[in-house]
């Protein structure tokens, strides 16, 4: 992967990549895979100021984390101790449609968790209290744990999200090369969960 140009963007968050999936469903490395001459990470990472990057083969990223190859918590784990500011945005390679806009709509909202809501909750499109991951990863086993652990919630339903980013395809997850043709048709309404 080359180089990616200096992004214009002044984040008020950090934010992290996990890219060091295997890529079964996929078939061959998807976070290399191109489209219109861009790399499904390339196409992500424009989206951050720096992004954190985790993966565990050398992309030539800016910042990037050799990753253990032990999962997306322990991927996680190595990298919250990059953050510096008091949100980041947690996401995977898999998302090469994401907007701009729609990250800094999700992580705009001032809740421990921030995530949008399809047929369950997406954490890998989430924004999170800096302070609240960092005192609990270590007590879970995947990303949706998170959600029961914290005191506040807001999942961001699709009829919301519709507002800023009309075909939903920032919300689309790539596993598959069937999933190019697939267009998100859920339509949920936010919830805010306290505890």
């Amino acid at each position: 992967m080359k180089e990616e140009k200096k992004s214009s963007y002044k984040d008020f968050f950090d934010a992290i990549i996990l890219a060091g999936g295997e890529s079964k469903r996929f078939g061959t490395d998807k976070c290399s895979f191109e489209i219109d001459g861009k790399t499904m990470l390339q196409r992500v990472a424009e989206n951050f100021e720096n992004p954190i990057i985790v993966t565990r083969t050398p992309r030539n990223c800016r910042i990037e984390i050799i990753d253990d190859g032990k999962g997306p918590i322990k991927a996680l784990e190595i990298a919250i101790k990059k953050i510096k500011k008091d949100k980041v945005f947690v996401t995977g390679c898999d998302f090469p449609f994401i907007k701009r806009k729609v990250v800094e709509y999700i992580c705009s909202k001032d809740y421990e968790i921030t995530m949008p809501l399809l047929e369950y909750p997406q954490p890998l499109l989430g924004c999170y209290d800096t302070r609240f991951l960092k005192s609990n990863i270590s007590r879970i086993v995947s990303l949706q744990d998170l959600i029961y652990l914290a005191n506040n919630v807001y999942l961001i339903g699709t009829e919301e999200i519709k507002m800023i980013d009309s075909s939903l395809d920032s919300l689309r997850n790539i596993n598959r090369l069937t999933d190019f043709y697939t267009k998100i048709k859920i339509f949920t309404k936010s919830k805010i969960l306290l505890r």
